[in-house]
């Protein structure tokens, strides 16, 4: 008999499917309340010994084959990345595509079936969401290594995923910049609709869907977003070009908000000196520019 609370879960709703006994009034969150309602769902559908002993035979047989050990789990446990990369995945991906019978509504798969958050806060929500859901994929028990199998080619996905660079290394964990990025993600999603990924036609990209709670999350999403995005590489490699030069655009405005611009001419010997001086503070001329003029206008004003 299950003795976890996701255990337990996962024997009220069996008895309650192949069964058809109504799931007692129970704190489905407490262990001790949904053991009794258990036991009381096995005296209702088998009320004698020995159809009882092969009920209960059969419960801890579909527990094995359904309730994968927590430490199958590990390898997105402490990685914020691979867990959000997981969660959005299985959040659009469709049944097929995860190996789960496909249902008769190919617009809704299971995740959405399950009525599970499409904006979970933290990354102790994802992994709960994501463990939910593995839990919840209905294996018959003539299939013992399905669940396993289905979690390893996710597992290999993500390997290959985070085998390539990290997204947006460059990109400052500011929020005002970070913003600036999710906003890009947004809009070029919504005017290019052939990126839309092939496997999940019907489905809207992250940042049409998704809201993150705060920076940390919107800094996960930006790079989710672009994990997610493992199909024509060749148009996530332009629009990362473009992110990149639109984002040293926009740097170099900021830095020229207070700036106007000179235009003059020097002889060529103070030109000269002027390179020196520049190679010899490791400066630009500009800079270099404006250190002499601060300097002989102190020089000035203090004599005055």
């Amino acid at each position: 008999m299950a003795s976890d609370i996701r255990g337990c879960q996962f024997c009220l709703i069996y008895l309650n499917k192949t069964k058809g006994v109504p799931i007692d009034n129970c704190d489905k969150n407490d262990v001790r309340s949904c053991r009794m309602a258990i036991h009381s769902m096995i005296s209702k559908a088998a009320p004698n010994g020995n159809s009882r002993a092969h009920l209960i035979a059969e419960l801890e047989r579909a527990h094995a084959t359904n309730i994968l050990p927590i430490t199958h789990f590990d390898w997105f446990k402490e990685d914020e990345r691979a867990a959000f990369w997981l969660w959005a995945y299985i959040y659009q991906a469709d049944d097929n595509t995860i190996g789960i019978p496909p249902t008769g509504n190919p617009l809704e798969n299971m995740y959405k079936r399950l009525k599970l958050s499409e904006s979970p806060c933290h990354h102790q929500e994802r992994l709960s969401l994501i463990i939910t859901f593995m839990d919840r994929i209905e294996v018959p028990l003539s299939s013992p290594d399905v669940k396993a199998s289905q979690l390893e080619r996710l597992k290999d996905r993500w390997k290959h995923i985070c085998a390539q660079p990290t997204p947006l290394k460059w990109l400052p964990d500011e929020e005002a910049s970070v913003q600036w990025a999710w906003e890009r993600l947004n809009a070029h999603f919504y005017d290019t609709k052939k990126t839309y990924s092939p496997l999940f036609p019907s489905t809207p990209q992250l940042t049409h869907w998704f809201v993150p709670f705060n920076h940390a999350e919107r800094l996960l999403a930006v790079r989710g977003a672009l994990d997610l995005w493992d199909y024509a590489p060749d148009s996530k490699r332009l629009f990362l070009l473009n992110l990149n030069k639109a984002w040293n655009q926009r740097k170099l405005r900021q830095q020229r908000t207070d700036k106007k611009a000179l235009n003059t001419y020097l002889r060529n010997e103070t030109k000269a000196h002027l390179d020196s001086l520049a190679a010899h503070y490791d400066m630009r001329i500009s800079d270099v520019l404006e250190m002499l003029i601060k300097e002989r206008h102190r020089q000035v004003t203090s004599s005055s």
